[in-house]
């Protein structure tokens, strides 16, 4: 039972809040039935605030490990899958290179393809493999590097022993080509090495998805928990005027703030003003 003490000059005894409310209800079973929905909506909203409360401090705990984890990795920003994208789109676009030298083989439509795929194979692995080793074993790194290297010099041979065989002018025009064709492979493939060094870590990419998701729902249950409390609100102010009909029949000036203060504290499961 809640009750209100009021300054001993302005009061016979302690008011009773509890007993206010149950005279109000009383005088209208409507008015009771508002009393019950008030004290539903102040529960839903007093739990929506909780639910609120608790995605916000999930929201700050996931930003702060994301943080932490890209302070390991500060020059490694961009986002993952983009850069994945951007390193598939280097690969895919040394597919015609690639093509070309595997028509070296004279083999048919199908095993020219066949190749082509092994090759493009080969170099999307040596791009994985060179940002792979690059933070974990230099001297691994310069191994992948100089098998890569001369993959793609292999590839140019390729290439200039198809140009030559068709007669593509000659031979300075099939040296041309293959230097040509062979630049433009490696161009690719460091474009690709460079999109991956740039790439943010998977842990840090699962960190930051965790920190966005989780914002999200913060943002979601505060929206939630401000429309609960507006329509707590609402109804509290709506039962207030059916109890200043009582209080301003009953009560002094002084008594009516602190009895309407103490019924708006009650219904929403606070404690009375002291």
């Amino acid at each position: 039972m809640t009750t209100l003490e009021v300054p001993p000059e302005e009061a016979q005894e302690p008011l009773d809040v509890a007993d206010l409310i149950r005279q109000v209800n009383d005088s209208n079973e409507a008015v009771e039935d508002q009393c019950l929905r008030t004290w539903h909506a102040a529960d839903i909203a007093r739990r929506s605030g909780q639910t609120a409360h608790l995605a916000a401090a999930t929201a700050q705990a996931a930003k702060i490990a994301h943080r932490t984890l890209q302070a390991e990795q500060p020059r490694r920003r961009a986002p993952l899958p983009r850069q994945l994208l951007l390193a598939l789109g280097t690969v895919a676009a040394d597919g015609v290179a690639c093509y070309f030298a595997a028509q070296a083989l004279d083999g048919s439509q199908d095993t020219t393809i066949v190749w082509t795929v092994l090759f493009v194979a080969v170099l999307a692995g040596g791009e994985a493999a060179l940002d792979f080793y690059r933070d974990r074993h230099w001297g691994a790194w310069r191994a992948v590097l100089a098998i890569v290297g001369s993959f793609v010099l292999g590839l140019g041979v390729l290439r200039f022993w198809y140009l030559a065989t068709i007669g593509a002018g000659g031979l300075i025009p099939a040296v041309a080509g293959a230097a040509l064709f062979t630049a433009v492979t490696a161009g690719f493939l460091f474009l690709g090495y460079r999109a991956l060094r740039a790439a943010e870590m998977p842990q840090t990419w699962r960190a930051r998805r965790w920190a966005r998701a989780a914002a999200r729902t913060a943002q979601a249950t505060r929206v939630d928990a401000d429309r609960d409390e507006r329509d707590r609100d609402r109804l509290v102010d709506a039962y207030l005027v059916e109890v200043r009909r009582l209080v301003l029949r009953t009560c002094t000036v002084q008594q009516q703030h602190f009895m309407e203060a103490a019924v708006r504290g009650h219904l929403m499961g606070k404690a009375a003003p002291p």
